[in-house]
C-alpha cells in the first residue's frame, strides 16, 4: 500500500489501518486466520489440531489447523493487549501451522496425532519438531488464559496437589515466575505432572515436558513476541500478570485430571 500523492486528499495510512490490512491478509492463509469472539472454541487438543469423521464415525487426524481464539482480542486487557493477541495468534501461531504442514508432508508422522508428531520428531527432524511443538504449546496457551483469571483461586483438587508437591500457592508462584524469568532466550515455563507429582520446569524454544517424560498442565510463553508490545523487556512483570490475572485454573485442572 502506498501513500496518496500530495494534494490527492488521501491521508497516509495509520497504524490501525495497517494492522487491519494485516489481519485481512491472515484470512487468506487459513479460514481461521482472524479470530472473532463469536467463533467456536478451539478443537480438542488430542488430535493433530483438528479431526474429521469418516462414515464409521472414527476420528481421522488432519494436518495442522489454526484454532480460533476462545475469546475476543481485547478480552485479556490490560494484562495482554489486543495488538499482542492479534499478532501472536494470527501471525506467529499461523506461521507454525503453515510451516508444520509443509514439513509434515512425506514424513513417517503424516496422519499421526499432534502428540505423536511432537514426541516422534524430537531429536530426529528439528524443523518439523520446532513447528509441531510450538503448535501444540500454543493450542493450549490460548486456553490456559481467560478474562478475570489467575490468582489464588485454584479448584480444591488442584490446590491440594500444589500444597503437597510444590509447597503451596505462594511458593508455586515464586518458582514459576523464576523459571520463566531465568529461561535464557526464547522458551517456556511449565507446570507439569511427572512421576505422579507436580513439577515446575522450563524449556528452550518450542520444547515442552512431553519430550522430557512429563505431561504439561500449564505453560507460559516467554518468547518476546508474547509480551514485548505490552511490557517491553520487563519479562518478570509479564509473568506476574499471567499468574495473578490470566491463568484459567479450570483448564489447568482439566489437564491435571487427564495427566494424573
Amino acid at each position: 500500500m502506498t501513500d496518496a500523492a500530495p494534494g490527492a486528499g488521501r491521508p497516509a495510512p495509520t497504524r490501525r489501518d495497517t494492522l487491519a490490512l494485516l489481519s485481512v491478509a491472515a484470512v487468506t492463509l487459513s479460514p481461521y486466520g482472524a479470530a472473532r469472539a463469536d467463533q467456536a472454541n478451539p478443537p480438542p487438543s488430542g488430535a493433530g489440531a483438528g479431526a474429521v469423521t469418516d462414515p464409521n464415525e472414527k476420528e481421522i487426524p488432519m494436518a495442522f489447523e489454526l484454532p480460533p481464539l476462545p475469546y475476543a482480542y481485547d478480552a485479556l486487557q490490560p494484562y495482554m493487549s489486543a495488538e499482542t493477541l492479534e499478532y501472536h495468534h494470527d501471525k506467529h501461531h499461523q506461521a507454525y501451522v503453515t510451516n508444520g504442514n509443509n514439513l509434515l508432508k512425506g514424513t513417517e508422522w503424516e496422519g499421526k496425532s499432534l502428540e505423536e508428531i511432537v514426541k516422534g520428531s524430537y531429536g530426529k527432524n528439528a524443523g518439523l519438531f520446532n513447528n509441531a511443538g510450538q503448535h501444540y504449546n500454543h493450542i493450549h496457551f490460548w486456553k490456559w488464559m481467560k478474562k478475570d483469571g489467575g490468582g489464588n483461586k485454584l479448584p480444591g483438587k488442584l490446590q491440594a496437589a500444589v500444597d503437597a508437591d510444590l509447597g503451596g500457592y505462594d511458593k508455586f508462584k515464586a518458582d514459576f515466575v523464576a523459571a520463566g524469568t531465568t529461561q535464557f532466550g526464547s522458551g517456556w515455563a511449565w507446570l507439569a505432572v511427572k512421576d505422579g507429582k507436580l513439577a515446575i520446569t522450563k524449556t528452550p524454544n518450542g520444547e515442552n515436558p512431553l519430550v522430557h517424560g512429563g505431561t504439561p498442565i500449564l505453560g507460559v510463553d516467554v518468547w518476546e513476541h508474547s509480551y514485548y508490545i505490552d511490557y517491553r523487556n520487563a519479562r518478570p512483570k509479564y509473568l506476574e500478570a499471567f499468574v495473578d490475572s490470566l491463568i484459567n485454573w479450570d483448564y489447568v485442572l482439566e489437564m491435571y485430571e487427564k495427566a494424573a
